[in-house]
Formats: structure tokens, C-alpha cells, sequence
């Protein structure tokens, strides 16, 4: 699924593309994938700007807001009503501008949403702070870490507390705050949770600026694939030694996910 990393990439491809065009038209080529919550049309609507929050694609219209989850398999591009769409047997979606550009939202495995609400709390009134916004704060994160009974990998992944976070970025957030993850919030330490609040901001960082992951799906905007895999500490890398110590990475099922870890730098504490 992809993460923050992957969409504040689609985002910043897209944005300049469609920020101004006036919606023409919206075509669901599966009736799941457009979800319209507001009882009227979107059409006619300019785009005003298009932001992201956590993992959702919010694009601000003159009226109520298109609010997109990629979900699983979930891509989006832009292209000129020239472009042939016969070959593209994943369409679910097309957004059409009154310019003659073409947004387009294909989805494998068909568990994206294109929503069109009036009030964004519609959809993210239980999303906590996106990541890189300034909302998040140490005190704040802290605050709800000692509040906490579950253990931090289901704490993460939650996005009630903060969001864009998945499995790759957890996992990896986790292994370069030296965390092990079933440790359970309230019993983390000021000191490592102050680690883990930063190993979290440089590894989501690091991965926008090597254009997200690419495991299987993910492609940016334009179709190309991220390159931030190349950095994996611990993600996918079970019973292969450590970098750090050279045990060999494990991978058990945490809070309902694959999870990779290294035993020795991540021990489970108190």
C-alpha cells in the first residue's frame, strides 16, 4: 500500500498538472471507486490547490474537496485525451477537465476510493496529524505514547495518532530508534521515544526524496518506480544479517502485519 513517502510523490507530480482545471466530467468504470458523499456533482468545479494529508489525496475544489485513497494498487496520472485508453484494463476511474486533460485512477485490485465530500472531516475525522505537519510535535506524540496499551508497531499503523505511516516506514522507524515492535507504548522511555519521533521524520524524509518504495505496485505519476528500497534496513530482509550487528533479521506477524526486526538491536524491554 502505498505510504507517505509514495503519495506526497504522486501529489507533487500531479499538483502542477491540475491545480486550476475545471472538472468536465467523472466517469467510474467501477461503481465502487467514486464515492460521492456530497448529493450533488462535482462537475464544474476548479481545482484550488491539492494536498495531502496521511495517506489521502485531497484535491480542494471551489466546493467540497475530492478526497482519494490509493488503497492497495491504487495510481493516478494525467494525460491529454489523446492518450489511447484500450490497453489500460485497470481504469476505474476518469476525472475529465474542461482543458482536454484526463486524470486517470487505475487499481489492480480494486480497493481505492475517490470520494467527494463538503467537509473533509467526512473522511479524515478520525485520522490523527499528517507526519510532516507542525501539529506534530514530540510533546504531543509523547503525551499519546504514554496513554498507549497497545504495543508501538499497532500504535504506528494505527493513524489515529499520527498519519502516513504503513508497514514499510514502521518497521524501518522502528529498527533506527532501536525499538522492538511489540514493545508497549506506555513503557517506552522519554529518551527513545524522542529517538523513535526522529528516526521517523528522517526515515519518511529520506524515502520522499528517493520517490518512495517500489515493492511490487507502486509507480509514481509519470510511471516510474521509487528507488527508497534500496535503503532498507530490516523491510523484507528476513534471514539476512543485520547491517548494524549481523544478526539475522526475523519477520513475525505484529498487530496483523508481516514484520521485520532485528532481535538484537530491537530487544523487547521492561
Amino acid at each position: 500500500m502505498p505510504e507517505l513517502p509514495e503519495v506526497e510523490t504522486i501529489v507533487r507530480e500531479i499538483r502542477p498538472l491540475i491545480t486550476g482545471e475545471q472538472i468536465a466530467g467523472v466517469q467510474s468504470l467501477w461503481p465502487k471507486t467514486f464515492v460521492n458523499k456530497a448529493g450533488q456533482s462535482p462537475v464544474g468545479l476548479r481545482i484550488q490547490s491539492v494536498q495531502r494529508h496521511g495517506k489521502y489525496i485531497i484535491f480542494n475544489l471551489e466546493k467540497g474537496y475530492l478526497i482519494i485513497h490509493l488503497r492497495m494498487t491504487g495510481k493516478l496520472s494525467v494525460h491529454h485525451n489523446t492518450v489511447p485508453l484500450k490497453k489500460k484494463k485497470h481504469l476505474r476511474l476518469i476525472v475529465k477537465f474542461s482543458s482536454g486533460k484526463r486524470l486517470l485512477f487505475d487499481d489492480t485490485r480494486k480497493f481505492g476510493r475517490v470520494y467527494y465530500v463538503l467537509s473533509r472531516q467526512d473522511i479524515l475525522k478520525q485520522v490523527g496529524p499528517d507526519a510532516f505537519d507542525s501539529a506534530f510535535t514530540f510533546e504531543r506524540f509523547y503525551e499519546s505514547l504514554k496513554k498507549g496499551r497497545s504495543n508501538i508497531k499497532a500504535f504506528l499503523m494505527s493513524q489515529k495518532w499520527v498519519a502516513g505511516l504503513g508497514n514499510i516506514y514502521t518497521d524501518e522507524s522502528l529498527f533506527l530508534a532501536k525499538i522492538h515492535p511489540e514493545q508497549k507504548c506506555f513503557k517506552i522511555s522519554k529518551r527513545r521515544a524522542q529517538h523513535l519521533f526522529e528516526a521517523i521524520h528522517f526515515i519518511l524524509k529520506r524515502a520522499v526524496e528517493n520517490m518512495g518504495s517500489t515493492i511490487s505496485d507502486y509507480r509514481d505519476a509519470y510511471g516510474n518506480p521509487g528507488k527508497n528500497q534500496l535503503f532498507f534496513k530490516v523491510y523484507r530482509r528476513a534471514g539476512q544479517p543485520c547491517f548494524e550487528c549481523g544478526t539475522l533479521i526475523e519477520k513475525k506477524r505484529v498487530a496483523g502485519r508481516g514484520t521485520h526486526f532485528c532481535p538484537k538491536c530491537q530487544k523487547k524491554r521492561g
